[in-house]
């Protein structure tokens, strides 16, 4: 059994620990935002 305590969204400013994302796609804009933050932290 592995039991792991996630964050959903981790490493994206408007997404993480934010449930309304749960299953929703962004649009281009957010897409492009979230893609620069992730890569941030690289």
């Amino acid at each position: 059994v592995i039991i792991a305590h996630t964050v959903k969204g981790k490493g994206v400013s408007f997404m993480e620990n934010n449930a309304d994302w749960h299953g929703k796609a962004p649009d281009h804009a957010q897409m492009e935002k979230a893609l620069a933050e992730i890569m941030e932290g690289f």
